[in-house]
């Protein structure tokens, strides 16, 4: 008798152990959830696995963002500043949405983000389930919705045959156990089969088991309230249950990997049941055949936890030490507001203000001035405005525009393509846009610079007259005057302006209405301590060619 009531204590106070062990790390895993609210991760971003969902569902029905936009932006500079997600499949949600602006005019998901501003027990409560979607592995879900994911060899129908061979010896056998003998020949080939198909399980050894922490964190999720029910995904949660089941059936271990099965005796007598009558290989095809017609079910619900927690990555990012608003986002006109408007990735920028209507804006000033920092500026904050509702300004005023931009471009010496190549390309994707029904954004940096003025000039002139054709709005810097005279009646004009004081270059970077009306690229030079011979020629010739 008190070998059992020792028995129960030891019992007990294992329990107990267990139970504090819990209690303490869910409270470390709380403590890191409110460290890290509003502020940008600490972490590594690995854009090849955080870009699986978007390069794989390529469906945007408004505006999808061209590479050229994406490197102009520095978007994965910005994505790892913009992103609070909790889980990884809020992240996947959230990079394809940055790169999807949406023709909205009211933000989808702001009652969510309402909510998780106001109700901190709540949306803790939230990121708490949500972290069970934190693992590397949960990447890979999204790699379930490809078209196909598993060929089956075209022997595999023989495997039926070999089945029923296997099973009629082993009941024969119980007649004739000389059959035995016989048996030993198709268990060894079904043996090797069945170690041959973990290659084929290994590569859903991290989407199977994420596929079912998503399923149940979905099951727990649409019980959090009325806001977060959704009867398609209760339907489609339902529908993932048979997964579930079958699951069971194929060995993986929490790390991701295949179990050591041959390591104890009761995972090797499963593992030969399995092989002998091909459970697993059988199991495998089986599954992977039913996730291919369940592709709309798993989308489901990677969307619907996608889109809760990048619901909650804005809340964060709102409630950050940096300045944002919500934009107002109006009815197609040709106009844009934007009031203290700042780049977020550079620490201490100068905020600026731009007004126009009925006009486009062409800016003027020397280089490092603040005009391509500006130009990105303004497409970044178009952009937010459209996918995540939130911009790095006091106000912001647009309609719904699709961003094009040309601003960092490269000479591409492997495909054999120019810098004006390469320009001439993009800005003709620029031309097919302008008279489709939808809006558009232009933004261009020094268009044509590697060409001769008279020929830039004048083929710029064109182009930019012609992008701002209807209601599109083009926004373009750039350092000749006479462009800026030409356009001045189409185009609203602004400049960014330096001064030198003491042989040093002093930027204001702030932008300023109007044309410019000083030149100090000879300053510069002299600031730079060139000879005076040079600075004294290049003073003369550009006396002379102005008064030509």
């Amino acid at each position: 008798m008190g070998y059992i009531i020792f028995g129960l204590v030891i019992v007990i106070v294992v329990i107990l152990l267990f139970h504090y062990a819990n209690k303490i790390n869910k409270k470390k895993k709380l403590e890191e959830i409110q460290r890290i609210w509003g502020n940008p991760k600490n972490e590594p971003f690995n854009f090849d696995y955080i870009s699986i969902y978007g390069d794989l569902v390529k469906d945007a029905r408004f505006h999808r963002l061209t590479r050229q936009t994406i490197e102009d932006i520095d978007f994965f500079d910005l994505f790892r500043f913009i992103d609070r997600t909790t889980s990884k499949v809020g992240q996947q949600f959230l990079y394809k949405k940055l790169l999807e602006p949406i023709d909205n005019h009211t933000n989808p998901s702001e009652k969510l983000v309402t909510l998780f501003t106001s109700n901190k027990e709540l949306r803790e409560n939230i990121q708490f389930v949500l972290q069970k979607l934190n693992n590397n592995g949960a990447y890979f879900i999204s790699s379930l919705l490809k078209e196909k994911l598993l060929e089956k060899p075209k022997w595999f129908n023989l495997l039926i045959i070999d089945l029923i061979i296997v099973i009629a010896l082993l009941l024969l056998s119980l007649k004739f156990p000389t059959l035995l003998i016989i048996l030993v020949i198709p268990v060894t080939v079904n043996m090797y089969l069945h170690y041959w198909n973990k290659s084929n399980a290994f590569q859903f050894f991290r989407s199977f088991p994420q596929l079912n922490n998503l399923i149940n964190v979905s099951s727990v999720m649409i019980s959090k309230g009325e806001l977060f029910y959704d009867k398609k995904v209760e339907d489609d949660v339902k529908k993932l249950k048979t997964f579930q089941q079958k699951l069971n059936l194929i060995s993986f271990n929490h790390e991701g990997g295949i179990k050591s099965e041959l390591s104890q005796i009761a995972n090797y007598l499963s593992e030969l049941v399995k092989a002998t009558l091909l459970i697993e290989v059988f199991a495998l095809y089986r599954m992977t055949k039913e996730l291919e017609s369940k592709k709309s079910s798993i989308r489901t619900l990677f969307e619907y936890i996608g889109n809760i927690d990048s619901a909650i990555s804005v809340a964060s990012l709102r409630a950050g030490e940096v300045k944002t608003c919500t934009p107002s986002l109006i009815q197609s006109s040709k106009e844009i507001h934007g009031k203290g408007i700042y780049h977020p990735l550079i620490e201490g920028c100068i905020k600026n203000d731009i007004s126009v209507k009925n006009k486009s804006i062409l800016i003027t000033g020397s280089n490092m001035s603040g005009k391509s920092t500006f130009l990105r500026t303004l497409i970044i904050n178009s952009i937010l405005a459209q996918t995540i509702y939130t911009c790095f300004a006091d106000s912001f005023t647009s309609p719904i525009l699709r961003q094009f931009s040309s601003i960092r471009i490269d000479d591409n010496l492997f495909d054999g393509k120019s810098y004006y190549f390469q320009e001439v390309n993009i800005i003709s994707s620029f031309l097919e846009q302008v008279d489709r029904s939808h809006q558009n954004l232009f933004v261009l940096d020094e268009v044509f610079k590697g060409t001769n003025t008279i020929e830039r000039i004048a083929s710029a002139k064109a182009i930019l007259s012609y992008l701002n054709r209807r209601e599109n709005i083009v926004v373009v810097s750039t350092h000749d005057i006479e462009l800026a005279e030409m356009l001045g009646q189409e185009f609203e004009l602004f400049h960014f302006t330096e001064t030198v004081k003491k042989d040093e270059l002093v930027f204001d970077y702030s932008i300023k209405s109007g044309q410019i009306k000083t030149r100090n690229a000879i300053k510069i030079l002299e600031s730079a301590n060139y000879p005076p011979d040079i600075i004294h020629e290049a003073r003369q010739i550009s006396s002379t060619l102005g008064e030509e």
